[in-house]
């Protein structure tokens, strides 16, 4: 068993400020609300390719942090990373619609408030469900002329062979269940797991470096410097109702985590119980029951009720695989595993429709856990369709090159 979070630690889970990673950020009114966008420096040249980021499901525009220095130092371009509907600082006139046909009207949206009718060349890059909303965004009559490209990360509708329902086994991956939890089944089965999941993970946390440690611990994001500046934006205070990101610079690191579980002999709520035995990445998460609402000292809770959006997970992967291979623009497909393709997509893969690439030792949030390799396969992507060019620094690193494709 470990000690709760914080005791004996020795990593700092201590918050980073968006500020490390983006230049700016801008609020775009539009008909559904105000969308927070955050915005790395302006490219050198008003017609080099916007990246536009789309993250997955109670994640934040802030997932795409560290994926953003590094994809800015690889090629010439600009990301603009929106915050969706219901999450980060988005707000939305109605945040409970999250159907895919609004969170698409949304991007529409947000991308003609910035740029008018005469939009940059624009690089869709989604997340999980973030992956799915960019497929459709893509196929829009009004934006189709301008999308040059569409990575999608970690994301697939079918079943595959051998595998459970991968567009519900990503949302697992997301919460950090391993895949030996489950058994074969169908999609719908593996929804039934999802929500048993989220009726298991933490509601509260005492503080943002005790949500950061979680969010490390648990297995949603293995790499700590992205947890750092990712999970601010996904809880907010219980006192006042904002976002945590809005107290990262003026924070001040607990000192006395540790202390105050380590007390206790029996398991706390948010501890971690491991088998013992158990080591490295593939260890065995056992979550104990969460805190209650109202639990003395717990300051944090969850952006958004993931529980609550299951009438939407449906709508968000049905018929993406035929979409994505109907998009005109060039394609780019990340994986966390091969075992994630579904029938339809590898023979699409099979037939050269698309680009995949798998990317090992990450977990589902791949872009977190290992942003400088997915940022050099998309930069590799986008030079090998002539929609940018490298940097200095992206030429040193012979970008141009990337790794092959599976």
């Amino acid at each position: 068993m470990l000690a709760p979070f914080g005791a004996g630690r020795r990593k700092d889970y201590t918050p980073v400020s968006w500020k490390q990673y983006f230049e700016r950020f801008v609020d775009v009114e539009t008909d559904g609300g105000t969308f927070r966008v955050y915005l790395s420096p302006e490219p050198d040249h008003p017609q080099r390719p916007r990246f536009v980021t789309l993250h997955g499901g109670g994640y934040s525009g802030l997932s795409w942090a560290l994926f953003t220095e590094e994809i800015t130092n690889m090629v010439h371009c600009q990301v603009v990373s929106i915050d969706l509907r219901g999450h980060g600082e988005t707000k939305a006139n109605d945040s409970d619609d999250l159907s895919a046909e609004t969170l698409v009207k949304d991007v529409e949206q947000v991308l003609h408030k910035l740029y008018g009718d005469s939009l940059p060349p624009i690089i869709l890059v989604g997340h999980s469900m973030g992956g799915a909303i960019a497929v459709r965004t893509a196929l829009l009559p009004t934006l189709e002329p301008f999308v040059q490209g569409i990575a999608v990360i970690d994301v697939v509708e079918g079943i595959p062979p051998n595998c459970t329902g991968a567009a519900w086994w990503s949302m697992l991956h997301s919460s950090g269940y391993e895949e030996r939890q489950l058994p074969e089944s169908t999609a719908m089965d593996a929804l039934a797991s999802m929500q048993s999941f989220l009726r298991g993970r933490p509601t509260h946390f005492k503080s943002i470096e005790h949500a950061i440690e979680w969010c490390v611990r648990s297995g949603q994001v293995r790499n700590v410097d992205s947890a750092k500046v990712s999970m601010p934006g996904q809880i907010v205070n219980c006192d006042t109702g904002l976002l945590a990101t809005n107290e990262v610079e003026s924070y001040q690191p607990v000192e006395d985590l540790g202390e105050a579980g380590s007390r206790h002999d029996a398991p706390h709520h948010d501890s971690i119980l491991e088998e013992e035995g158990a080591e490295g990445e593939g260890m065995q998460h056992h979550f104990a029951k969460p805190a209650v609402t109202g639990d003395r000292g717990m300051k944090y809770r969850w952006r958004i009720a993931l529980a609550g959006t299951e009438r939407h997970w449906a709508g968000w992967f049905r018929g993406l695989s035929a979409a994505f291979l109907a998009a005109r623009a060039p394609r780019l497909l990340l994986l966390a595993s091969v075992d994630g393709l579904d029938r339809e997509l590898t023979v699409g893969q099979m037939q050269g429709k698309f680009q995949m690439q798998v990317l090992t030792r990450c977990g589902h949030a791949v872009h977190e856990d290992t942003p400088g390799e997915v940022a050099r396969v998309i930069a590799a992507f986008v030079l090998r369709h002539h929609i940018t060019t490298a940097t200095d620094n992206g030429e040193l690193m012979n970008i141009a090159s990337g790794p092959p494709g599976c």
